[in-house]
């Protein structure tokens, strides 16, 4: 059976992501199409809009057959962390293709940077101008600018920049995966709701402005958006800065110093920007070229969700230890009765201690947490129950 794996957040699910489904569908009608998605945290260092459980019910309504989550320490990763945890999922999975939206679909010059950026001379590159003072990023894409004819053209598009870092880990991790680039129709970086497809930031803006954001997503999820509207079922980010503030305040720097990416002292600034009265000014505080504010977002996650040094390093040399199943339809269920997966798929939660590692048992801890965390930060105080991962089966939705 032919699978396309769309490495995604839906952070949250607008028409902008059933666009790229419905690309990935004209492209290759016979493919199931599985979401590898976020789950209660995503890149951006912070829990999701909504919850994975919703989220997963929106992305098969509005075009995926099947959605895996992506576990937690992937999720809240760099872009190599990322990148290489969903691409090292794909190939568990037997996935035989990957599809994602970027500004810039130009399939060779991503190959072309890919296979720089993998080479000894690449990274010498690149750690050469991180020795400025410069963050890994901004390295990475001056690199481009200066080594490839084409690369400006790269540098400046922050989603061609992620689909490079897939070619990369395809290049390294599973040299046999297809790549279905998907034009991008929105602008990743725009805070106004001004487009038929919005960008994610602006969509999170304007429902934490509470403006009516129903023209921007599917219709046949717009009702029950509105219902976690209604209900106080999406994250109060005041809520989860102040329990990040409360937090980190009583830690001690050596306390801090086991975390993932807390290196080069930093922990002592951190330690000292907690005294400040809110976590914009914590984060205001720490940063530099080198840290940048989605960074620091990050190590805030890790420290949270009590991500440390050791467990981040094994997690990106062993990969993905299962792949947990949110839902599915009717096409997606012929897929899963092939059983072509190398991981333990799971389906129920608490059983599946049994089919695992200790390693992949800890991984499993951290998306519990991150699920806990999220729902502690929930506007509706009724909803912010613990344990949810253990009372949910996935969703089986009938075409």
């Amino acid at each position: 059976m032919k699978t396309i794996g769309i490495i995604s957040e839906y952070n949250p699910f607008h028409k902008g992501h059933q666009y790229q489904l419905e690309q990935v569908h004209m492209k290759v009608p016979a493919a199931t199409r599985i979401a590898i998605m976020s789950g209660s945290f995503v890149q951006r260092g912070e829990p999701a809009y909504f919850s994975k459980f919703d989220r997963a019910r929106w992305a098969i309504l509005s075009g995926a057959d099947v959605v895996i989550e992506l576990p937690t320490i992937y999720a809240l990763g760099s872009a190599e962390i990322f990148s290489t945890g969903a691409v090292r999922l794909l190939k568990a999975l037997h996935i035989d293709t990957i599809s994602f939206g970027t500004e810039l679909d130009d399939l060779h010059l991503l190959q072309e940077a890919a296979q720089l950026l993998n080479s000894p001379e690449g990274q010498l590159l690149i750690r050469n101008r991180i020795q400025t003072g410069i963050s890994y990023g901004t390295a990475l894409r001056q690199v481009l600018e200066r080594e490839l004819e084409k690369g400006h053209l790269l540098a400046t598009a922050p989603n061609a920049i992620l689909g490079l870092e897939y070619v990369r880990s395809a290049l390294h991790y599973y040299p046999k995966l297809t790549v279905l680039p998907i034009q991008r129709q929105s602008d990743h970086h725009s805070n106004e709701l001004t487009a038929t497809f919005p960008s994610g930031s602006a969509l999170r803006q304007a429902l934490q402005a509470n403006q009516e954001v129903t023209d921007f997503v599917p219709p046949v999820i717009a009702d029950h958006m509105k219902q976690c509207i209604t209900t106080g079922a999406y994250t109060n980010y005041h809520r989860y800065e102040d329990f990040l503030l409360a937090f980190y305040r009583l830690l001690e720097p050596s306390q801090l110093h086991q975390f993932a990416d807390f290196t080069e002292g930093i922990e002592h600034r951190w330690h000292e920007s907690t005294q400040h009265t809110s976590w914009s000014l914590v984060l205001d505080a720490i940063k530099t070229k080198r840290y940048t504010f989605a960074r620091l977002q990050r190590m805030a996650a890790y420290g949270a969700l009590g991500i440390t040094k050791k467990l981040m390093l094994k997690a990106h040399q062993e990969g993905p230890q299962y792949a947990r199943l949110l839902a599915f339809n009717n096409k997606g269920r012929q897929w899963l009765k092939e059983k072509a997966y190398d991981v333990p798929l799971i389906q129920k939660w608490a059983p599946a201690r049994t089919q695992i590692s200790a390693f992949g048992q800890a991984l499993m801890k951290i998306d519990e947490k991150s699920t806990d965390l999220q729902a502690y930060t929930f506007t509706n105080e009724q909803l912010r129950a613990g344990n949810k991962d253990y009372t949910y089966s996935p969703q089986y939705i009938i075409d």
